[in-house]
């Protein structure tokens, strides 16, 4: 978990750091997504740095701190979002979403 909360939220504040791991553990609850961490990250075509091959390079090297502050938090049950899904803000404004959460340079919808 934190692992792929560094790949998508390292330059991000705490906060979408913390909703990043949200999003994962949200769709570990819901029916429509794979009942673990693993398997959701690993589900095809959900998270870019999957398919990048960026999380096994942070995987391989370990992630930062905050990272694992923000993991642990999340598994210990804490969530700033109940959403399923998140875009860079720049893609979500170019594809004119509204209604979602704006946490730093993330849209979580």
């Amino acid at each position: 978990l934190a692992a792929i909360i560094h790949a998508e939220a390292e330059g991000e504040p705490y906060e979408g750091k913390i909703a990043v791991g949200s999003v994962v553990m949200n769709r570990v609850f819901s029916s429509k997504f794979p009942n673990t961490i693993s398997g959701g990250i690993y589900q095809a075509n959900q998270f870019e740095p999957v398919r990048s091959g960026r999380l096994q390079m942070i995987m391989d090297r370990g992630p930062n701190e905050d990272c694992f502050s923000a993991a642990r938090e999340v598994l210990n049950g804490r969530r700033n979002v109940d959403k399923l899904f998140f875009w860079a803000l720049w893609l979500a404004q170019q594809r004119g979403k509204t209604g979602g959460i704006i946490i730093g340079k993330q849209y979580f919808y």
